[in-house]
C-alpha cells in the first residue's frame, strides 16, 4: 500500500490528533500543558500571543477578522471536534468569537508538536491539517461566487442541526451574524430571511425555526 492509501485508513473518529494525543500518552509526561475553556454566546476568546492549540470540544466557534473600514466578517466556522492552531504555522490575527455556549480545551501547541512528532502518522496529521485549512478557505472563496440568498441558505445549514425535516435553526442566529457570515448587509441578509420565511422553506413548528430539506 502506498502512502497516501494508508493515510485514508488512518482512525479519524472523533478526529486523528485526538487519536495521536491518546497514543502519546502526553499526560504522564507533562503537567499543566492544557486547560479548560468555557464561553457564553458571543463572548470572545482571549488567549496570550504564545502558539496555543484550541480543540473545540461543545459548541460553534466563529473566526472572523476586521477590514480597514471597520467592517467584520467571519471567515471561517469552527465546530465540534475541530482543532484550531493559532500562532503555530503562521502569525494569527484573527479573533474567536463563541456561538452560543462552547467549551474548549486549549493546549501548548510547543508541547503537543514535541510529543505528536514523534509518532510514525505526525506526517499524516499535518496533512489533515492543511486539508481543513483549505477546506475552510475555499468554502468562503466560494461562497464569495455565490448570490446573497445562496449564500444565507448555505451559512443557515452549516450554523443548524440537521433534523427529519430539516435544519433546526438555534434562536442565537439573526440577520446580523448572517450578514457577517455571509459578507453581506444586515439589510440583505433581513430580506433574504423574510423571503424564505414567505416562500415556506422555513417554518416554524412549536416555536423552532426550521429550513426545509
Amino acid at each position: 500500500m502506498d502512502f497516501l492509501t494508508i493515510h485514508k485508513l488512518l482512525p479519524r473518529e472523533p478526529n486523528l490528533l485526538l487519536s495521536l494525543l491518546d497514543l502519546s500518552e502526553m499526560g504522564k509526561k507533562h503537567i499543566g500543558f492544557y486547560y479548560i475553556k468555557k464561553l457564553d454566546n458571543n463572548q470572545h476568546l482571549i488567549l496570550p500571543s504564545a502558539g496555543e492549540v484550541i480543540h473545540v470540544v461543545k459548541g460553534c466557534l466563529l473566526q472572523q477578522m476586521s477590514s480597514a473600514e471597520q467592517k467584520t466578517v467571519v471567515t471561517a466556522i469552527w465546530r465540534e471536534s475541530d482543532f484550531i492552531f493559532r500562532n503555530v504555522f503562521q502569525d494569527d490575527d484573527y479573533e474567536y468569537v463563541a456561538l452560543g455556549r462552547v467549551e474548549l480545551v486549549i493546549y501548548d501547541a510547543n508541547v503537543v508538536l514535541q510529543e505528536i512528532s514523534k509518532q510514525p502518522f505526525f506526517a499524516d496529521l499535518l496533512i489533515d491539517i492543511l486539508k481543513k485549512q483549505e477546506q475552510q478557505f475555499f468554502l468562503y472563496s466560494n461562497m464569495l461566487t455565490k448570490s446573497s440568498e445562496e449564500r444565507v441558505t448555505d451559512i443557515l445549514k452549516r450554523l443548524s442541526e440537521r433534523g427529519p425535516e430539516g435544519y433546526y435553526i438555534p434562536k442565537i442566529i439573526n440577520y446580523k451574524l448572517l450578514a457577517k457570515c455571509c459578507q453581506v448587509t444586515p439589510r440583505t441578509a433581513k430580506m433574504k430571511l423574510e423571503k424564505l420565511e414567505k416562500s415556506n422553506e422555513i417554518i416554524r413548528v412549536k416555536k423552532e425555526k426550521i429550513l426545509l430539506y
